[in-house]
């Protein structure tokens, strides 16, 4: 039997004010945007978050650059504080199912964070699908990751949204033997493995803003094929050994095809003998980081997120 939740089913499982964010979400993007060429796709993606947008704060400093890593430059975004010695430098990886998203969608999260929490935050902008196929994310993470940890004498955080999180993870798990392993991995929503067996990618298959068939699309473009493996090598869940691991914090929304992932991943962290924490967001959907400005329900999982973030170095 089916424990899918119904599409009619979700608007009375969502408060009419998410409701109203949902269809500000839907209305900036084109009726035809799944067929639209990528590019067109990118710009709209980009163009609805900047209609979420209420301006960068201004007690920051933000600075772009180029990385220069082992193999070749990533673009970078260096978020920070104003007169503050900051307690630890954050390296963060966009959203956007690997093939959307850049230093400007996911702008204001860092901006945010980096004038709540006082850290600086460098934002990665990896190679995307379809242009540059699986491993290439992974890939530039581990080498943005390793030539900022270089530099720096900070502690440091590595931090993600959705495939951002499981970009972190990824970094998480190939440092773990480093005298550089991050101090902890801040995850939000992540997208961790590629089972979709779970029992979450069938209960919250039509949940609002993402939905299971949506993950399926993304990741054959990010693997460039129609084939999906229940266990895709290099992905956080498909790891034998998740001893080791630094400290970690994931918040996941409640209707989210994902959800699994996170609570998997968590307990299999616990197992192995680490230190696993997992918030779930009651009432909320994928991708509600976006929402902070207008939501009292986002903004006060931001204010919690934040405060994790804070915690670490307490």
């Amino acid at each position: 039997m089916s424990t899918r939740i119904s599409t009619e089913s979700y608007t009375h499982l969502l408060s009419p004010e998410y409701w109203e964010f949902i269809h500000q979400v839907e209305a900036s993007f084109p009726i035809d945007f799944s067929s639209l060429p990528i590019a067109k796709q990118r710009e709209a993606y980009n163009a609805m978050l900047a209609g979420l947008a209420s301006g960068d704060p201004t007690n920051i400093t933000v600075q772009d650059s180029e990385l220069k890593t082992a193999k070749h430059n990533l673009p970078i975004r260096t978020y920070q504080a104003n007169d503050i010695n900051p307690a630890a430098h954050i390296v963060y990886f966009h959203g956007g199912g690997f093939v959307l998203g850049d230093l400007d969608s996911h702008g204001g999260i860092c901006a945010d964070l980096c004038a709540g929490t006082g850290f600086t935050f460098t934002s990665v902008d990896y190679r995307l699908a379809p242009e540059y196929l699986y491993p290439a994310a992974l890939e530039d993470a581990l080498l943005a990751y390793e030539a900022i940890a270089a530099a720096e004498t900070l502690p440091l955080i590595v931090m993600g949204d959705s495939a951002g999180g499981c970009l972190a993870a990824y970094v998480a798990h190939h440092t773990r033997n480093s005298a550089k392993q991050p101090m902890a991995q801040v995850l939000i929503y992540p997208a961790l493995g590629s089972d979709y067996s779970l029992i979450s990618y069938e209960r919250y298959a039509d949940a609002p803003l993402l939905t299971t068939a949506s993950m399926y699309d993304y990741l054959r473009l990010w693997l460039g094929t129609q084939e999906i493996p229940k266990q895709l090598a290099e992905l956080p869940l498909a790891d034998k050994d998740f001893r080791g691991l630094p400290k970690t914090i994931i918040f996941s929304a409640e209707f989210d095809p994902i959800i699994g992932d996170a609570e998997l991943y968590c307990t299999q962290i616990r197992t192995a003998g680490g230190e696993a924490h997992w918030q779930e967001e009651k009432g909320l959907t994928h991708g509600y980081l976006h929402g902070r400005h207008q939501l009292a329900s986002t903004q006060a999982s931001f204010a919690r997120i934040q405060a994790a973030l804070q915690s670490l170095v307490a």
